[in-house]
């Protein structure tokens, strides 16, 4: 019951700080968000009678961050590292159409959740595992449809494609090293054009390691700088990789 209150009360006010901030507000009037709250979202608020999830509001904030760095109408082809349940990759088609060519890599369980969720919203744009394993080689389709690639990280190893921009948000600081040096051999293989990486600016040593270490990865050729969290009063920093 006290856990169950505690919840409701951090609820409320979470969904009252996101009503009443301008940063909220300035991303409704710049980008659409479309069926945010799908699915028993909990993490939501209310603007002009429309429901927004908070984290769609989150992802929305790093994209128009990067955009201060990338400009994503330019990009035809997209690749996510840990994707989460798929709102990023969300709400980057919703905003930037032009963006047809996806490949989304996460660990399983994610990658199932994550695979249904943009199958739900996609339909047929999207290919599961079921239907990739069973190629020697996966690839892009060569034309302008909507195509969603959702992999285990194993099947990296069967993937040709050309990529514009890769993107991970606050999982590679959580990998062993090997295993980031493993995938950054596929992100050249790629011809990657493009690299964004966003972490936590407090983090644990005990579970992972300076984000400004991922740097040294890309031959400390990236560019970083430090961000306030979507709502400032947290006090919260992120660190954004780029590159230049």
């Amino acid at each position: 019951k006290i856990t169950k209150d505690y919840i409701h009360s951090f609820l409320k006010y979470q969904s009252l700080t996101y009503e009443t901030s301008k940063n909220v507000l300035n991303l409704l009037n710049k980008y659409k968000f479309e069926n945010t709250t799908n699915f028993g979202c909990i993490q939501k608020f209310d603007y002009l009678d429309k429901n927004y999830s908070c984290h769609y509001l989150k992802m929305a904030d790093r994209i128009d961050k990067l955009s201060n760095s990338f400009d994503f109408k330019n990009i035809k082809s997209f690749f996510e590292i840990g994707g989460g349940f798929g709102a990023n990759i969300h709400f980057l088609i919703t905003n930037f159409p032009n963006i047809k060519k996806i490949l989304y890599l996460d660990t399983v369980p994610n990658i199932y959740v994550g695979t249904e969720y943009l199958r739900n919203i996609y339909k047929e744009k999207v290919k599961d595992y079921i239907e990739l394993k069973k190629l020697d080689k996966i690839c892009f389709t060569q034309n302008d449809d909507l195509e969603i690639l959702c992999i285990p990280p194993w099947l990296i190893e069967k993937v040709e494609v050309k990529i514009d921009h890769f993107h991970n948000a606050a999982s590679f600081v959580e990998m062993p090293k090997h295993v980031i040096e493993n995938y950054l051999k596929y992100i050249r293989k790629f011809d990657t054009k493009e690299i964004s990486l966003i972490s936590y600016g407090n983090f644990n040593i005990k579970t992972t390691f300076d984000p400004e270490e991922l740097n040294t990865f890309f031959d400390n050729k990236l560019h970083v700088f430090l961000k306030n969290f979507l709502i400032e009063k947290y006090n919260k920093k992120f660190i954004y990789l780029v590159s230049k």
